[in-house]
């Protein structure tokens, strides 16, 4: 696979290309690019299989970058490097778009690689960057979910609960659909632990409090969402839901 490094930091590359060399060999670095005017040119110059993109560049960012590809059609899979602060990086999370946190880790890295290569699709590139960007201009909107395929997008807001249910889960919806996505209760905790209204109150559910109705301390303790469904408070979790709930009260 060829790789273009972009990033206004000449050590940063070095550091990246010496990683690559070491944990990395089926890639190769083809180019260099200090901004996003130069990476733009060698990207329709040299036709990368791959972009190393820094976020944080002067001039035009890695994102401002990453939307004239998407405008010209050029979908080459972007694996975005970033020191920024917990807001942004939920929001790859829920794109489901690879980043690397500086300083970058060699197991993050191995872990990007291994991704990088089951990602040929050219529409999925495309629409998780626009998961990405409507995230970051109206943070947790849509949640990204990979499936056999390709990807599914969720609209936040209209998820009434997530129920875990052996290694898949159910998501349920505001207008009684359900999705039953491949993947653990726990990956989608730590995709929308950003997301101030989702608590996790029990092993097996995770919750949109927005849609909550009626919380009862009876029988242990339970929550009434608006759609009338009923879901149960572990005692191990009964102290997140309070204090989600006293904050709540506090506003």
């Amino acid at each position: 696979m060829k790789a273009l490094l972009i990033d206004d930091s000449a050590q940063a590359r070095r550091l990246l290309r010496l990683m690559l060399l070491e944990y990395g060999p089926e890639i190769a670095v083809i180019g260099e690019a200090s901004n996003a005017d130069e990476g733009l040119e060698l990207t329709e110059k040299l036709n990368p299989d791959v972009l190393f993109l820094d976020i944080e560049m002067p001039g035009k960012s890695g994102l401002q970058f990453a939307q004239i590809l998407q405008k010209k059609g050029i979908a080459c899979p972007i694996i975005f490097t970033t020191a920024y602060n917990s807001y942004a990086i939920n929001a790859f999370r829920l794109s489901a778009l690879d980043y690397l946190l500086k300083p970058i880790q060699e197991d993050q890295l191995i872990e990007a690689i291994d991704k990088l290569k089951e990602q040929h699709e050219i529409a999925e590139n495309l629409n998780r960057l626009r998961v990405l960007s409507d995230n970051l201009h109206e943070p947790n909107s849509t949640l990204c979910i990979p499936v056999q395929g390709g990807s599914e997008y969720l609209p936040i807001q209209e998820i009434l609960y997530l129920e875990a249910d052996g290694s898949y889960v159910r998501v349920k919806f505001v207008n009684g659909k359900e999705k039953v996505v491949s993947k653990n209760l726990k990956y989608f905790e730590f995709s929308l632990e950003e997301s101030s209204f989702f608590v996790r109150c029990h092993r097996s559910y995770l919750v949109n409090m927005q849609h909550l109705a009626f919380h009862s301390k009876s029988n242990g303790g339970w929550l009434k969402l608006k759609n009338g469904s009923e879901i149960p408070i572990s005692r191990e979790r009964k102290q997140s839901v309070l204090s989600f709930l006293d904050t709540l009260n506090r506003y």
